[in-house]
């Protein structure tokens, strides 16, 4: 094909790719509006939150205590952002291997410190999807992703379902961790809910040679007038019994 020729086609062509790519760019647009009206829009009352929590795990292997908090703030009726910082305390019994970084030796205690940063995205009401990353510091110094998920399925039926799901790697050790969760509201009023379930973990990749995992029934305890709970499971798995208890307490101001 002549150059005189080539030169039009080409300009016609780049003409019609941009001419698709701005059609497809509204349609995406004006799709994004009908479910999501103002999704680029600043939230005209911003939302501050923050959460205090703590709590432990113990198993016939190892124990781990951790406490730290996360703060919130509203961007738009959508997107949110949010920082997290957790201490850990990692007690490992006799024989075994360093959990955080198999090349270093093996202590009987490990404490560090993990610091995250991410999105909260509402996908649609009652269901958040929160993704984070950061690094640890202290006897770990692993990177690490995270995905949470938190929904209420059946809100307004006799009986809602509350399902979470949360999936963190570290890649010191290359393990992938998950737990997920599946409860009930057994008792509501307007002082306190109960909610009953049963809930697992596994780990897959790095030291684990393969997979592990862990489940068992939990319960939860929400006192509304404080924002407090408290979160409770026990049950069996690769590292045998194992039991854990969990507390928080919210906090939220109006901007």
């Amino acid at each position: 094909m002549p150059r005189d020729s080539v030169i039009p086609t080409l300009l016609r062509g780049a003409a019609l790719a941009l001419s698709l790519a701005i059609l497809a760019a509204g349609t995406a647009h004006a799709q994004l509006s009908s479910f999501y009206p103002d999704f680029f829009s600043l939230k005209q009352q911003g939302t501050f939150q923050l959460v205090l929590y703590g709590g432990g795990y113990i198993s016939d292997q190892s124990g781990v205590t951790q406490e730290g908090f996360q703060i919130e703030q509203s961007l738009t009726p959508y997107i949110g952002v949010f920082g997290r910082a957790t201490g850990y305390q990692l007690y490992v019994g006799e024989g075994f291997s360093n959990p955080l970084d198999p090349t270093n030796g093996a202590n009987s205690r490990y404490d560090f410190g993990r610091f995250q940063g991410g999105l909260d995205f509402a996908i649609f009401p009652g269901a958040h999807f929160y993704l984070s990353g950061g690094h640890d510091g202290g006897d770990s110094h692993s990177s690490v992703i995270e995905g949470d998920f938190n929904s209420w399925l059946f809100a307004y039926s006799r009986l809602p379902l509350n399902w979470s799901f949360s999936s963190l790697h570290t890649f010191e050790n290359a393990v992938t961790s998950t737990e997920i969760d599946l409860r009930t509201v057994a008792i509501s009023n307007d002082t306190f809910m109960v909610l009953a379930g049963a809930g697992g973990a596994f780990w897959t990749g790095g030291i684990t040679n393969g997979s592990a995992g862990q489940g068992g029934p939990d319960l939860t305890f929400f006192y509304r007038p404080w924002q407090l709970g408290l979160m409770t499971q026990f049950g069996y798995g690769t590292a045998k019994q194992y039991g854990e208890i969990s507390l928080f307490r919210q906090f939220s101001w109006k901007e």
